[in-house]
Order: structure tokens, then sequence, then C-alpha cells
């Protein structure tokens, strides 16, 4: 195996394990009761709008 390749492998397997890791705090966050309120990002995104064009 070159190095290359074990470089990408790690890089694979350290992802799939911030996924796994992330996903469950993530859910649990979405689904709480409390209000996060307007400015919260998960709940309220800010998405960029383009300009009009009249």
């Amino acid at each position: 195996m070159s190095a290359s390749q074990y470089v990408i492998g790690m890089v694979l397997v350290l992802a799939a394990l911030v996924a796994l890791v992330a996903t469950p705090l993530l859910i649990v966050y979405s689904r709480t009761t409390y209000d996060h309120g307007s400015t919260c990002f998960w709940c309220h995104p800010r998405l960029p709008r383009g300009r009009s064009r009249h």
C-alpha cells in the first residue's frame, strides 16, 4: 500500500467516525423543546440571496 492510499484511507475513517459521533448529537439538538430563537442557524438558516433583476 502506498503512502497516499494510507492517508486517503485514514481521512475516510476519521470522517466516518466524526459523522457517527456528530449525527446523534445533531438529532438530539434539533429535537429539543427549547426555543432556540430567530438567531439559531439550524432552525433559521440564512441563505445568501441573489440580487433581484427588476
